[in-house]
């Protein structure tokens, strides 16, 4: 009989953490939904939990050295109260190329953002957001139901006085346990992304534009002219070149010629 009370409270205490784990979902859906009309909106207002936002953002900056950029922005995120997680510089030819991502406070965001934008010349830059609220209250609901189902799992332990019960109770008590220390790690994750901000940070070096000049009367003059100079001299060069051929072509050729000759002129005497 006594293993039948105990199976019963077993259930009894699912059936208690079920039910208040559903209720906090259903207190966060309600907390989301708009005041009636007539309803005392101040009132509503008051009665929801602060809204848990997280809040990211990734920025490219250009600068004249990377590496002192680097350094700036690692000193720009510990004066706020935050940290770089990490960095990574690379080489391409002789340029060099930062990456940096900073774990901030979520209220010192925008203002990290606007000091490092003064290093140099921001190209890119995105922020957003997203609202956790629900998920939140619906850890500290199961959590607290968890917590509440331990707790008088451990009273039944204390009492039990059978081996049967006390291994069922024990069995229960430790996925209990295990399921709560993974909601409570879940929920200092939440918390510690809604706390502290990620920010990737992009650094380049500065670029300079090439002076441009529009094209004119004298710029095309002296295109013009540079291009003739080139052809003659091509021309040149091929003449010297063929010059051999046709003086050793003409020691051959021309004696050639005069005894065609010749010996056509006597063909038509004879």
């Amino acid at each position: 009989m006594r293993g039948r009370g105990i199976a019963s409270l077993l259930g009894a205490i699912a059936l208690g953490v079920l039910l208040t784990a559903c209720a906090g979902g259903g207190a966060s859906d309600s907390a989301e939904m708009a005041p009636m009309p007539g309803q005392g909106m101040a009132t509503d207002v008051e009665k929801q939990p602060d809204r848990e936002i997280i809040r990211n953002g990734d920025m490219s900056v250009r600068v004249d050295d990377v590496r002192t950029g680097i350094e700036d922005v690692g000193a720009i995120a510990s004066a706020a109260g935050g940290r770089i997680a990490s960095q990574t510089l690379d080489a391409m030819g002789e340029d060099l190329y930062g990456y940096v991502t900073l774990r901030v406070p979520a209220d010192r965001l925008d203002g990290v953002i606007d000091e490092i934008g003064t290093l140099g010349t921001v190209t890119s830059l995105s922020v957003y957001a997203e609202d956790v609220t629900a998920q939140g209250v619906d850890l500290d609901a199961r959590i607290a139901a968890l917590q509440t189902s331990i707790t008088r799992l451990q009273e039944l332990l204390a009492e039990a006085t059978s081996t049967k019960d006390l291994i069922d109770i024990e069995g229960e008590l430790t996925a209990r346990q295990a399921e709560l220390d993974s909601l409570v790690a879940q929920r200092a994750a939440l918390s510690d992304a809604v706390a502290l901000s990620t920010l990737s940070v992009s650094i380049t070096p500065s670029s300079e534009a090439a002076e441009w000049t529009p094209p004119g009367f004298l710029s095309g003059l002296e295109s013009g002219w540079n291009a003739f100079r080139t052809t003659m001299a091509g021309l040149v060069t091929a003449a010297g070149f063929a010059l051999p051929f046709l003086v050793a072509g003409a020691l051959l050729v021309v004696p050639i010629v005069i005894l065609v000759v010749v010996l056509s002129r006597r063909r038509r005497k004879g």
